[in-house]
């Protein structure tokens, strides 16, 4: 049986499948204060997009649409709160400590901004400079298969009704993601 990790280790060994092959990546990447953490940040070299959100779920869970695409919202509301000061300590964050980065742990904010504590005053300083806009951010789900039609339908009216692209990857092997966009 898959796992999130599963899914997870197959987007990021398979990222240049949707154009992000020289990005560098955060798993459990706290996304503000109240944001929750996101399980995989990428962080591209080049390109429109300076922050892709990537929320993976078991795809047999019931409520797996619903939730995922919650968490994804407020990932997203916090991202949008990141300053170029934040993105650049990120990108630092996750040159200088691939290890780290790669884990499972649970990334603070005191750990993203470089060591400044207390976490209001990390988030304040990752909150610097001009703020990455709405067009500057990708989101993905990450599925174990195909995305449920009940899925596709709300992210086809979120992305119709109020231009919000939400992308589905689904891990269809070892080697091979499949991207559905509701566009």
């Amino acid at each position: 049986m898959a796992s999130e990790r599963y899914i997870e280790n197959n987007v990021i060994r398979n990222r240049d499948d949707f154009g992000y092959s020289d990005s560098l990546y955060i798993r459990r990447c706290r996304m503000g204060l109240g944001y929750g953490a996101a399980d995989l940040v990428l962080l591209p070299m080049r390109g429109p997009h300076r922050l892709v959100i990537v929320e993976a779920k078991l795809g047999h869970s019931q409520d797996a649409a619903a939730k995922v695409v919650g968490q994804l919202l407020m990932y997203y509301a916090g991202a949008q709160q990141f300053g170029a000061r934040g993105l650049r300590l990120l990108r630092e964050f996750a040159s200088a400590n691939d290890r780290r980065a790669r884990s499972q742990t649970p990334k603070t904010l005191k750990t993203l901004s470089g060591g400044i504590s207390p976490r209001e005053a990390a988030w304040r300083e990752l909150q610097k400079g001009r703020k990455l806009r709405p067009d500057q951010i990708r989101l993905f789900i990450a599925l174990n298969g195909e995305p449920s039609l009940s899925l596709k339908s709300s992210l086809s009216i979120l992305a119709s009704q109020h231009a919000l692209l939400i992308e589905v990857l689904s891990v269809v092997g070892v080697d091979r993601l499949v991207v559905w966009s509701p566009v």
